[in-house]
């Protein structure tokens, strides 16, 4: 029952989420205008991309909606909840950082040449083992301890959008495996039950979208039945 409850917070979050978004189109363009005003000298740091611009000035704030309206917290306890790699720039809705307290030889992206890999494993300086840190999740007092991965696509080829989509997945998987950590003085504990892809789909033509909706409907129940993994397109209305 938990698992299923957990499930539908995530489902009515991608509904709500897609349904104050704007026309991808209008949307596109807000996302780049965000984006650059916060290039400038006084613009803020966490919005100078499109994928951060996207995820706090749409995906945060109504995540921190949403664990009120859906799971009856309180404004203090949902910002206790929410965790986001941006939580200074955000501490009106976030109250910590969900990076993890300790490094590990595992990068989050395919190894493309075993034999670097070997190298840095082997090199001994600190870039040989890594910090996981994923861009948002959320904890207890929520009833669900669930690990999030951000991503905006907005332009490419089918082969791209499929390409990215794997990727996407792998790492956001790779951030549920990851072993529990308990709780510190300075850091939130690593112990997620379940991830979320969010990735929001900026394409004209809605790639990654069908690149997601390419795959047989048993496989993709099977990233929740088999992994605890939820993959959310967010696009809008066309």
């Amino acid at each position: 029952m938990h698992k299923a409850s957990a499930f539908n917070f995530l489902r009515q979050f991608q509904r709500s989420l897609n349904s104050e978004l704007p026309t991808v189109t209008s949307l596109r363009s807000n996302v780049r205008e965000i984006a650059l005003s916060a290039k400038g000298a006084d613009g803020a740091p966490y919005l100078r991309t499109p994928e951060t611009a996207f995820l706090n000035t749409y995906a945060i704030p109504r995540l921190y909606q949403d664990l009120q309206l859906l799971c009856g917290l309180s404004d203090a306890q949902a910002r206790s909840a929410l965790l986001s790699e941006n939580f200074r720039h955000l501490r009106e809705m976030c109250s910590a950082s969900p990076a993890r307290k300790e490094p590990h030889p595992f990068d989050k992206t395919f190894p493309q040449d075993p034999a670097k890999v070997m190298a840095q494993w082997q090199s001994g300086r600190a870039s040989a083992l890594h910090r996981s840190c994923p861009d948002f999740a959320i904890r207890f007092p929520c009833p669900y301890s669930i690990v999030f991965e951000g991503k905006y696509f907005e332009s490419g080829s089918i082969a791209k959008a499929e390409a990215e989509l794997v990727r996407n997945i792998y790492q956001t998987f790779f951030y549920r495996a990851l072993p529990k950590i308990e709780e510190t003085n300075s850091r939130p504990a690593w112990d997620y039950e379940f991830a979320c892809l969010l990735a929001c789909d900026a394409s004209p033509e809605g790639l990654l979208k069908r690149a997601w909706d390419s795959l047989e409907p048993a496989v993709q129940e099977g990233f929740w039945s088999g992994a605890n993994l939820y993959v959310m397109i967010i696009r809008g209305d066309p």
